[in-house]
């Protein structure tokens, strides 16, 4: 049986971690981006495709030390249109701002070196 490779079926499954692999050729957008929407929408309880206040909310409260410093004030900088949900679209406008500003040397990918939370 053959299976046929389609920009579908290479996406990450839902709810799956995509891979982690850093490494000194460091990490482009398509993967940045791809690593940060699914860490946010974890938090999508409900499962409806966005990320409401409350969720949000209960997600950072269950992992204490292990997300921003103000979850509150990180989930109105990425709720664009301010309709109290993250979207697919937001978290990946946000995330391609931030990759522009990390990927110092500007060559389209972000390496250990260029994070700084990552860098020691």
């Amino acid at each position: 049986m053959l299976l046929a490779v389609t920009p579908a079926s290479a996406q990450t499954p839902a709810g799956a971690d995509p891979p982690k692999s850093t490494g000194a050729a460091g990490v482009d957008l398509a993967t940045f981006l791809s690593r940060n929407r699914t860490r946010i929408m974890r938090a999508d309880a409900d499962q409806d495709g966005r990320v409401s206040r409350a969720e949000w909310a209960a997600w950072w409260d269950a992992r204490p030390g292990r997300g921003p410093y103000d979850p509150a004030g990180r989930f109105r900088a990425i709720d664009a249109d301010g309709d109290g949900f993250l979207t697919a679209e937001e978290i990946d406008a946000t995330s391609t701002k931030r990759f522009a500003r990390l990927d110092a040397d500007h060559d389209g990918r972000v390496v250990r070196a260029e994070r700084p939370c990552r860098a020691k």
